[in-house]
């Protein structure tokens, strides 16, 4: 899938980039001329999806921990050393919780999710705001998830994870539009990648999900990369604090509620 965006002289920073939505992501940025960092705690990966994109010179696997704020200060500075600075910042890594009752939630899974979905992109942000600032304008997109915006069972780990996102991201647009730096957010529904396959393999969870989503299907990864692409893009320079629901209209109601 490609789209008239031309992102050429541009640097971008994916994390997540090793598989899934953040490997589309990156992949599709390149394809609009920007130069990308794929980013993973998965080195190998990472360096693999960068080969896959098939962009040489414009894309460089790297291996960090957004969790360590040490190794995320080192690696950004290395990126915008190389790349002559960094204009786009997309947060996709992530991790979840077991799908269990509140009660039955363990606090290293907490502490475990936390770090990498809500810390992580604190740290990642952070670290990125002076060479975004530098640059003169910059756009950081933090994923979020339909979970930030409705409540779903057994999922308060995750769910409160999310929610943190959703409101780190305005957060931080509040904090940085003095310095023509957005932040904006996207909140998927389920999403055909190798951290939702093994629910989406279960037929019941499958049809109960395409069901609940008005538009009948559950989302393939560039779904998740184009609005990604366009909020990268100029095309969206007044926004900024916004979380975009990219859902097939999960959060706007129950499609099976007849009230003939």
């Amino acid at each position: 899938m490609t789209y008239a965006v031309d992102l050429t002289g541009r640097s971008a920073v994916v994390t997540g980039a090793a598989q899934g939505i953040g490997k589309a992501v990156a992949a599709m940025l390149c394809r609009a001329g920007a130069a990308v960092a794929f980013v993973d705690r998965n080195a190998a990966g990472a360096e693999a999806a960068a080969r896959e994109a098939g962009v040489p010179g414009r894309a460089r696997g790297i291996g960090v921990d957004i969790s360590d704020e040490t190794s995320v200060a080192s690696a950004w500075q290395d990126i915008a050393a190389q790349a002559g600075g960094i204009d786009i910042v997309v947060n996709a890594a992530g991790v979840i919780s077991p799908n269990v009752p509140a009660d039955q939630a363990e606090m290293s899974d907490f502490d475990r999710v936390i770090a990498v979905n809500l810390k992580g992109i604190l740290i990642t942000a952070k670290h990125a705001y002076p060479h975004l600032k530098a640059g003169g304008r910059g756009s950081i997109i933090n994923l979020s998830s339909q979970a930030a915006l409705l409540s779903l069972p057994n999922q308060a780990i995750y769910t409160a994870s999310k929610g943190g996102v959703t409101s780190l991201t305005r957060s931080l647009a509040i904090d940085w539009a003095r310095d023509n730096i957005r932040v904006n957010a996207i909140a998927p529904t389920f999403i055909r990648t190798p951290m939702a396959e093994p629910m989406l393999a279960d037929p019941a969870v499958l049809r109960a999900s395409e069901r609940r989503i008005p538009l009948g299907r559950v989302g393939v990864p560039d779904d998740i990369a184009s609005v990604a692409l366009f909020l990268a893009s100029d095309m969206s320079s007044l926004m900024t604090g916004q979380t975009l629901a990219v859902d097939g209209g999960w959060s706007i109601g129950e499609p099976g509620l007849d009230l003939k």
